[in-house]
């Protein structure tokens, strides 16, 4: 007997697996994502934290790439957050 490689509900929804990004909601992580590239390099200028600085850049580049949209929404708070906690240090 044929084994059945897909679900059956798959043929049925006529939906996509996974739900489409707007093209504005892209858009808008872009952007933050250049504004915070932007506020490291401010913070490095400015003597932040080197070590949230460091892991705030490695979120944004090294972990972005191989990332689909939902986890780079989770990359920028994560990222916001070490930049927040970057300038918090160096008050």
């Amino acid at each position: 007997m044929a084994r059945r490689t897909s679900s059956p509900f798959a043929a049925r929804t006529g939906k996509p697996a996974s739900p489409q990004r707007s093209t504005r909601a892209i858009d808008a992580i872009v952007i933050r994502r250049q504004q915070l590239v932007a506020e490291l390099a401010m913070l490095r200028k400015e003597g932040g934290d080197p070590t949230f600085i460091e892991n705030a850049q490695q979120l944004l580049t090294r972990w972005w790439a191989g990332a689909n949209w939902a986890a780079r929404e989770d990359i920028l708070k994560s990222a916001t957050w070490l930049v927040r906690m970057s300038q918090c240090r160096k008050s």
